[in-house]
């Protein structure tokens, strides 16, 4: 049992019918060109994207590729750290992804002595 759900059991239940997207990232969309399909793959072989990352991944696909020619402003570079943010690409944010497949941590075999 996680302790936010111990806390507060009613966060469990609450959170019963979320989605729970587990397909791949696929492929670049269609009408990305070269450099765009380059970094698509790049950036969609993070083993915790799913089909539900792909409108977001679009996005920040398109603005790295303006931060690598050196065509984004201050705004524009916050806009993408927040756009990778939100897909896990930052260490803070990384460690709140629940990635499909993902192993559950191994028990604490000291727990009870803590």
């Amino acid at each position: 049992m996680k302790g936010a759900f111990k806390k507060d059991p009613q966060r469990k239940t609450a959170r019963k019918n979320e989605p729970r997207p587990d397909g791949p990232v696929g492929a670049a969309p269609e009408h990305f060109d070269a450099e765009e399909r380059k970094l698509w793959d790049e950036l969609a072989g993070y083993f915790w994207l799913t089909e539900a990352d792909r409108l977001l991944l679009e996005i920040a696909v398109k603005l790295m590729v303006l931060f690598r020619k050196n065509a984004l402003d201050g705004g524009g570079i916050s806009k993408l750290i927040g756009a990778l943010a939100k897909l896990g690409f930052s260490p803070t944010d990384r460690s709140k992804v629940q990635a499909p497949g993902a192993k559950e941590p191994e028990a604490d075999r000291f727990a009870d002595f803590k």
